[in-house]
């Protein structure tokens, strides 16, 4: 097999491979995100509610 075939079909597993990862990744941290927006608008409420 050639060289530089050889090296396209690295990047093109490594591309595969990081993008599972980034969607792993979003998928695990999306609650969490969920969590601290209800937190900081529970926060922005009780803010008003003094003023």
């Amino acid at each position: 097999m050639p060289k530089i075939l050889e090296d396209l079909l690295w990047c093109a597993a490594l591309a595969t491979w990081l993008t599972l990862l980034c969607g792993f990744t979003v998928a695990a941290l999306r609650p969490l995100a969920k969590t601290i927006r209800q937190q900081l608008e529970l926060r922005l409420r009780s803010k008003e509610k003094r003023s």
